[in-house]
């Protein structure tokens, strides 16, 4: 007969192994943004690169590809991303190589937040909807007025912002549903959209929350 104490169930315990790279471009915002995250997570890792060099969206992906092989034979790297803009912020036009830069990402295993226009619709949708085409002057102007953004572009309350990010994902995926019911494949024509939700998401889902 088995005693009490071998029937009795321990406690679940999620693993907090994953090790996370993210190549950011903006040396700002973005990482003001991941550090409140993470400190709002109980993480082992989690590596922000801020690539300086190649900051168009191809020297972004390479550099991601770069760092992952370092860390290769040390202390691997369980998922890659990469966070860029879609759009130029002076002309509006679609960054040269967008399209090649999230192929190569791929086919590379390497997961892309791509915003369009910016980022700044990730941040905005933590406090309101915006279904309409939006510049990225016009979205930064906007989160400048709802207190999202100082004029550095400094996050004013990151932590308060990182609290609402469940509400900026339901945003973006209905964005999302809304740009395939519409057949807008290209990730230029998806405007506005931010991929950063699926970054977050996986964050989440790998890492419990810090009491």
């Amino acid at each position: 007969m088995k005693s009490s104490k071998s029937l009795r169930r321990k406690p679940a315990r999620r693993q907090q192994s994953q090790r996370f790279l993210v190549v950011v471009e903006g040396v700002v915002t973005e990482v003001e943004y991941l550090n409140a995250l993470k400190r709002s997570r109980q993480m082992r890792s989690i590596d922000v690169q801020i690539e300086t060099g190649h900051t168009d969206p191809i020297g972004i992906v390479t550099a991601a590809k770069t760092h992952r092989r370092d860390a290769m034979r040390t202390d691997p790297y369980d998922q890659v991303w990469c966070v860029f803009d879609a759009e130029a912020k002076v002309s509006q036009a679609c960054r040269t190589g967008l399209a090649h830069a999230v192929q190569i990402a791929i086919e590379g295993r390497i997961d892309v937040a791509l915003s369009n226009p910016c980022l700044e619709i990730w941040l905005l949708w933590h406090l309101e909807d915006q279904t309409a085409w939006i510049s990225s002057e016009t979205a930064q102007r906007r989160c400048r007025e709802l207190q999202i953004l100082s004029e550095g572009k400094h996050l004013r309350n990151a932590a308060e912002l990182v609290r609402l990010a469940e509400a900026a994902k339901h945003r973006a995926v209905a964005m999302d549903n809304q740009h395939e019911c519409a057949r807008k494949r290209k990730p230029e024509d998806r405007n506005p959209s931010s991929g950063m939700y699926k970054l977050v998401e996986s964050i989440h889902f790998a890492f419990p929350p810090r009491n």
